[in-house]
């Protein structure tokens, strides 16, 4: 539903965008995570037609994006990090506004408004004027507005920026919603906690490139961290200390280091299962807690993959 090969663009002398490739099939949600002008505005800016790229090539739904951008707008729903309204329209006129622009007209044009309305959970609000509202309650209307004419894809820049923990949980709920219809989703966002929980996969963005791509659980099993596992004792100082000289000594251990009451081991190269090494510390007449692999985050992930750099 989403394909792009190559795609470059520069702004004067800054190249926000370097080569960059991705495919996304249909019903994926990929999130595109980076520091600030790492280059996911531009991608997804590129996407909807608002930008031409320097070189490169793009389809979305099956069109080319610069031959066809007409057929692409039909498929496509962009929702910008940055919310615009007119005047004090109030929210049914809004989205009413919205649906004739999409060429949407009479009965049509009114079920369409109320259905998504009511996807929104924006129907007792449709009487409020717009510039009262809330940014969180705003972002649903401007998702709203996205959806009018329910496109295949959508293109989601920073959706839960700026809002309060609730807003961001209903923002969520929504994305799940439009998930479980079938949406195709591309969404960039600096919450990696939503990210982790909506996205099947997600492309990290340093410097206008793509420095690594791959599923969720494929990035966290290769993360550094899941070659930890913690250890906690229920013993004193003196039997932490001879737990540490077990684990310096097993050949399955790589390094030992102590946090406060836990200890943590770093498997040696090559090494997957630990259970010899926990045997050897109850052979040892340890008192064990715990023992348990760290479960490496999407913020480690994003952590090992980036330098810090912005293009």
């Amino acid at each position: 539903m989403i394909e792009f090969k190559d795609l470059s663009k520069s702004f004067g002398d800054v190249a926000a965008l370097q080569s960059v490739s991705l495919a996304v099939g249909a019903g994926e949600c990929v999130g595109l995570i980076g520091p600030n002008g790492a280059g996911k505005t531009t991608t997804l800016r590129i996407l909807a037609t608002l930008t031409k790229p320097d070189s490169g090539t793009a389809r979305v739904a099956g069109h080319d994006l610069v031959a066809e951008p007409r057929e692409v707008r039909k498929r496509m729903g962009f929702l910008p990090d940055v919310f615009e309204s007119y005047g004090d329209l109030r929210v049914l006129h809004f989205l009413d506004y919205y649906a004739a622009m999409a060429g949407l007209r009479g009965s049509r044009r009114r079920r369409t408004v109320q259905e998504v309305l009511e996807l929104v959970d924006l129907t007792p609000k449709s009487d409020v004027a717009v510039h009262s509202l809330s940014r969180g309650v705003k972002q649903r209307l401007c998702l709203a507005k996205t959806l009018l004419h329910d496109p295949a894809v959508l293109l989601l820049d920073e959706p839960a920026s700026g809002l309060d923990p609730r807003a961001r949980i209903e923002i969520r709920a929504l994305l799940q919603t439009l998930r479980e219809m079938g949406k195709t989703i591309l969404i960039s966002s600096h919450i990696l906690s939503d990210l982790d929980e909506i996205c099947d996969r997600v492309a990290i963005v340093e410097g206008g490139r793509f420095v690594k791509e791959g599923s969720i659980t494929a990035l966290k099993a290769a993360s550094s961290k899941r070659k930890q596992v913690c250890v906690q004792l229920r013993g004193d100082a003196p039997e932490m200390e001879k737990a540490f000289e077990v684990l310096s000594a097993h050949p399955l251990v790589g390094q030992v280091r102590s946090n406060g009451s836990t200890l943590v081991i770093q498997k040696a190269d090559g090494v997957e299962d630990l259970t010899p090494v926990m045997s050897a510390l109850i052979d040892a007449g340890m008192s064990l807690v715990s023992f348990a692999e760290e479960e490496a985050g999407l913020e480690q992930v994003f952590l090992e993959a980036t330098r810090g750099e912005i293009s």
